[in-house]
């Protein structure tokens, strides 16, 4: 009897591990592409028309990569993706409300706006990506400086498949 239930025992095992192998074969190690990024140095502003500049990633996935200097992710992966945001705000010039969007190759399409100039405004998008490479940024869209508060963290993206 002991040597069954050790026999039963290391089948089991043996077909766990299959079952686990095969399932990362077939949907790879990673939940699908991804990326984090964060703005924790960004006390100044976002000028009107521009890209927020984030400075801090994190890779969740292959096929989304990001360029600190021109604010843009590149997508290289077709799929769907949600674009998760939010941004710190301390003020817009004489602006009365304060607006964001995200942008697929350079093209304003998803605007979050808030009629507090200081504050936090947040939003998210739908992109899908049918031709690689796609490129998504957050734009500011108020038309104004916006002015970045002296916080910890000022600003939060995820893009995920």
């Amino acid at each position: 009897m002991c040597c069954f239930l050790k026999d039963l025992l290391l089948g089991i095992v043996a077909a766990v591990a299959i079952t686990a192998l095969v399932l990362v074969v077939i949907g790879g190690s990673d939940f699908g592409p991804g990326i984090q990024a964060s703005l924790v140095g960004g006390e100044g502003t976002v000028p009107a028309g521009t890209n927020v500049l984030f400075d801090t990633v994190n890779n969740l996935g292959n096929g989304v990569s990001y360029d600190p200097v021109t604010g843009l992710f590149t997508i290289t992966r077709l799929g769907n993706y949600n674009v998760a945001w939010w941004v710190a705000t301390d003020g817009a010039g004489p602006a009365t409300s304060v607006s964001f969007a995200v942008a697929e190759k350079g093209v304003p399409y998803s605007t979050a706006s808030s009629p507090a100039v200081t504050g936090q405004i947040s939003g998210d998008a739908f992109v899908s990506v049918t031709m690689v490479p796609a490129t998504v940024s957050l734009v500011n869209v108020t038309g104004e400086d916006v002015f970045i508060p002296s916080t910890p963290v000022q600003a939060g993206i995820v893009i995920k498949r």
